[in-house]
This record gives C-alpha cells, structure tokens and sequence, in this order.
C-alpha cells in the first residue's frame, strides 16, 4: 500500500502531473472574487506570477539548460567503467548485476524490455562477454501486470543474444531500487559472492550505490550506462524539444528519489 502511495504522490507532483496542478491553481485564481489568497496583491498580477512560474518551469525542463541543472550533476558522479580493471572468469566471487528499467507491456509479443532496460542489459552482456562473469537481472512485477517479472524477461533477452542459461541468475522481487539491493544482496550473500560490479543508468547509479552501500557490506563497483550528456550539443538544443523534457524528467525523478532516501 505505501509503495502505491509513493508512487501515486510523485505521479502528481512531478510533471507532467505538477503542469496540471499549477493550471489548476491559475483557473482557482482567475475564478475567485477573494484577494487574501493572493497574498494582499490583485488577483490579475498573482495569475500573471503564477503563468510566469509554469512558462519557467515548462521551458527549462524542455530545453538543454533543464539538462544541465538536473542531468549533469548525476552523470558526473562516476566514470565509466574501465573493462581492463575488472578481472575475468578466474575470480569466481564475482558477480554482474544489473537493474531493470522498465519494460513494454501489450505488445503482439508479449512483454518486451523497454529503452532504458535495454542500454543497461547491453553494457551487462558486453561486461559478461569479456569478463565471463555471471549475469545478475534484477525487477519484479511491474505494477498492473499478473504476471511476467522484468528479471525474466531480461533473462529471456540474454539467451537470445547466446548466453547460457547457467550464467544467469534472477531476481524477480524487487518493485523499486532500494528493494533491488535489499533482494539482490541476500541472493548473492547465500551463493557466497563477495563482489558486485552494478550495471544501471549513469542518472540511475548515485541512488543505485546509495541503496547498495546500504544492503551489501562487500566490494561494490559502479558501471553506469547509458548517458544521456554524450550527444553534441547546437542551438536547436536551448529549444523546447521532446528529448530535452524526458531527460530531465527522468533525472528529477531521480532527484525526488535521493531526497526520499534522506528524509
């Protein structure tokens, strides 16, 4: 119930759901008679502050400079792996656990891995590919779905790009990524790992590593994938574009999600 909850407050209060909130504050505004809910000024010039709030807010979570305040500063955190730093098959303590990121649901084939599951399944799999380290996915039941965890359908993703069904080991629990750690920690505890090399979203791993730190007490190295900073910038980027917006929502929730773990 309390992770529906969450899950419901941050659907409002992050946009697109923050938009529709601040519109319907305009409309209360332009439709009541009553000035002391304007703070003493005239109903007109408290529309125009909050019309200027929204424009604000709707231009730079859509245009490059959004990117570069909420983005940027998540990147930043850690470097990409370097492959030639992590040793191969011989040291058998070792595991490569990457994260879900969502998944495609209702598709003539069934439930399909999404972009962002994808670019970390991608890393993982080159990982394992040079390493022969076994490949840890992790992710439950999406919210909605009966059944067909997101571990299982990455899974199912890696058999088909030729790894062997015993090299993978799943976690199907998890419903959020504190929940990643917590599960995929005591799964690897009891198979007697000592170390992880985490495979997520360069704007996903600051909460990742925060939430594994917490759970797993052994060696943790960060391999973040999927940059979202790593394209060439023009003038057309300091437009409101589609891209621009779903970066920067993607990293102020993860913002939100950082200042959840602290309160």
């Amino acid at each position: 119930m309390m992770l529906f909850v969450v899950k419901m407050l941050s659907k409002l209060l992050l946009p697109p759901g923050l938009f529709l909130i601040l519109i319907g504050i305009i409309f209360v505004l332009y439709k009541t008679n009553n000035k002391k809910y304007c703070f003493r000024k005239s109903r007109q010039k408290c529309i125009c502050n909050w019309l200027i709030i929204l424009f604000l807010l709707m231009y730079i979570l859509s245009s490059y400079p959004g990117e570069l305040i909420l983005v940027k500063p998540l990147e930043d955190n850690f470097a990409p792996l370097s492959v030639s730093k992590v040793k191969t098959k011989v040291d058998l303590k070792s595991a490569i656990v990457v994260l879900g990121g969502g998944v495609i649901r209702g598709t003539p084939n069934g439930m399909q891995i999404g972009r962002t599951t994808l670019k970390r399944l991608y890393s993982g799999w080159r990982l394992h590919k040079k390493t022969g380290l076994k490949l840890v996915v992790s992710g439950g039941v999406v919210p909605g779905a009966k059944s067909g965890s997101v571990a299982e359908t990455m899974k199912k993703v890696l058999k088909d790009w030729g790894v062997a069904d015993n090299q993978i080991i799943t976690e199907n629990e998890s419903k959020n990524t504190w929940q990643n750690a917590v599960n995929t920690s005591a799964l690897l505890k009891d198979l007697d790992y000592e170390k992880i090399i985490l495979v997520t979203s360069a704007t996903h791993m600051k909460r990742s590593m925060y939430s594994f730190k917490k759970n797993w007490k052994s060696e943790l190295k960060p391999a973040p994938a999927d940059y979202i900073l790593d394209r060439d910038i023009s003038i057309l980027d300091f437009l409101p574009n589609k891209e621009s917006l779903d970066n920067s929502l993607t990293a102020l929730h993860e913002w939100v999600g950082l200042l959840w773990y602290l309160i």
